[in-house]
C-alpha cells in the first residue's frame, strides 16, 4: 500500500469531522445569541428585570415625535393619516415607525400597541 492509498481517506476524514464539529460551535452559538438552550425552550435569566420595567426604560429613547407616530399607531391610523394630521410626508411617518420598533424591539403594530398598553399600565 502507498502513501497515496492511506492519506486520502483520511484527509476526507479529517475534513468531514472538522465541518461537522464547525456546524454544531455555530449551531450552539445561534442558541446562545437567541438565548435557547438545546431543547428549544428559551433561558430565563432569574436577575433579569421584568419586561415591562425594560419596556419603560426603552420608551425613553423615544423623540417627542416619535411618540405622537406611536400614539396614532397605536389608535389604529393608517400612515397616509398619519402623515396628514402631522404635516408631515408619509415617507416620513415610515422612517419614524421604523425608528419605534427598532427604539421599543418589537416587530408589528400590534406588539408595538401591546407595549405601549403595558407602559400606560
Amino acid at each position: 500500500m502507498s502513501n497515496a492509498d492511506w492519506f486520502a481517506p483520511l484527509i476526507y476524514i479529517l475534513i468531514g469531522a472538522l465541518l461537522l464539529f464547525g456546524a454544531l460551535r455555530f449551531r450552539q452559538s445561534a442558541q446562545q445569541r437567541s438565548g435557547r438552550s438545546s431543547t428549544g425552550a428559551r433561558l430565563v435569566d432569574p436577575g433579569a428585570a421584568a419586561p415591562t420595567r425594560q419596556r419603560e426604560w426603552l420608551w425613553e429613547e423615544l423623540t417627542p415625535r416619535e411618540m405622537q407616530v406611536a400614539q396614532l399607531v397605536v389608535e389604529g391610523k393608517r400612515n397616509a393619516e398619519i402623515a396628514q394630521d402631522l404635516s408631515i410626508s408619509v415617507r416620513t411617518v415610515q422612517t419614524h415607525i421604523q425608528n419605534i420598533y427598532a427604539k421599543l424591539e418589537v416587530h408589528s403594530r400590534t406588539e408595538l400597541a401591546r407595549a405601549m398598553r403595558d407602559f400606560i399600565d
